[in-house]
Formats: C-alpha cells, sequence, structure tokens
C-alpha cells in the first residue's frame, strides 16, 4: 500500500468516524425558546389538549348568526369545563385569556390552571353576563403558574347551585 493511499484511508476513516460523532450530539434544547402563544380552543381543541370537563362540554357548538364555534357549557354545582393537556412550561408566557358568555347574567365561574392534575390558588372569579361576549385576560401570576410547568385549565361553576349554559372560546396562553 502506498503512503498516499494510507494517508487517504486513514482520513477517510476519521471523516467517518467524526461524522458518526457528530449525529450522537443531543439537541441544545434549551436553546430552544418557548412558543410565543400557547392555542388552547379557537373553533376546536388546540393540538395536544383534551376535553377532561366533569362538566357538560359540547365542542365546536354552531351559534346562529355567529362565525364562532365555542365550547358551551351546562356545569351543575362546582362542575367544570376542564382541557388538559400534557405538561408544558409557561416560561416567557404572560397571561390567559379567552372569550365567555353567559346565557343569563349573574353566574359565577372561577378559572382556574393546574400543576399535576391538582389547582393551583383561588384562580380568578368572573360573574358572568349575558349580553355578548367577554373578553377576559388573566395574568398568569394571578392564577399562580407564572413560569411553571402545567397541565390543565378549569372554568368552574363557581356556586353550589346549578348554572344556566355558558360559552367559551378563543382561549390561548401567550
Amino acid at each position: 500500500m502506498s503512503i498516499l493511499r494510507a494517508v487517504l484511508l486513514v482520513a477517510g476513516c476519521l471523516a467517518a468516524g467524526n461524522a458518526v460523532a457528530q449525529t450522537n450530539i443531543p439537541p441544545a434544547t434549551a436553546d430552544i425558546p418557548p412558543p410565543a402563544v400557547m392555542p388552547v380552543y379557537d373553533t376546536a381543541l388546540a393540538p395536544g389538549w383534551q376535553n377532561w370537563s366533569w362538566a357538560k362540554a359540547d365542542l365546536s357548538v354552531e351559534l346562529s348568526g355567529s362565525a364562532r364555534k365555542p365550547i358551551r357549557v351546562v356545569a351543575g354545582p362546582y362542575q367544570a369545563l376542564y382541557l388538559h393537556h400534557d405538561p408544558f412550561s409557561t416560561a416567557g408566557m404572560t397571561k390567559l385569556s379567552l372569550l365567555i358568555q353567559g346565557s343569563a347574567a349573574g353566574g359565577q365561574v372561577r378559572i382556574l390552571a393546574l400543576i399535576d392534575g391538582k389547582t393551583v390558588g383561588e384562580g380568578k372569579l368572573l360573574t358572568l353576563g349575558n349580553t355578548g361576549w367577554t373578553q377576559v385576560v388573566v395574568p398568569l401570576v394571578t392564577l399562580g403558574v407564572e413560569n411553571k410547568t402545567i397541565d390543565g385549565l378549569w372554568v368552574q361553576n363557581a356556586t353550589d347551585q346549578e348554572l344556566p349554559k355558558f360559552y367559551v372560546t378563543e382561549i390561548r396562553i401567550d
């Protein structure tokens, strides 16, 4: 074997070994920023979200004269619309926003976030109106989940009485 041939063989082996070594380097996940917006529900559940409600929750309901297809919730005492997701970090996100509309004025709901399947803190109490959609923005710090890993959201009947149906849509965390 000539010296040139031996050098080329060694160089080829080194290059092949180097390529293999490079494919075994794990990705630097710490360098990947969290999403700026985590969609939860618009006209349907966003990917990864599941309906685990124990209140009656109908998804993608047609409302006459509206392009929105909200979730219709009929909640008995303390029942909730429960939207579940595999655990994810809220790092870089600051608020939960949604649209809500009651079918009768005066009902109360509580918005809560979950860590390990358990609610955090007292959440945010809302009194429902029936005059159209209400934009609700709740800081994640209010929900006790700023820069935490969460796995769900509740919109819960905050009373011991049957709550007239209400609608929720355009839910997102950003």
